[in-house]
């Protein structure tokens, strides 16, 4: 983990509120998933769960 629980619980509880303002703010839906990816990667990334861009360089080894 990059951080520690208490703060990681107050960035959850935003991303939270952030995912539901996302998905009731009238953009398309492609917009929204897009939003909703790219911010659970961030904060996925600070729950040590993600490494960007560790996909393509598996693909590219392989």
């Amino acid at each position: 983990m990059k951080t520690d629980s208490k703060t990681l619980s107050e960035i959850l509880k935003l991303h939270a509120e952030y995912v539901r303002e996302v998905e009731f703010s009238g953009i398309k839906p492609l917009s929204i998933e897009i939003y909703k990816t790219n911010s659970n990667n961030f904060v996925r990334w600070i729950k040590d769960e993600f490494n960007p861009g560790s996909k393509l360089r598996k693909e590219a080894i392989g």
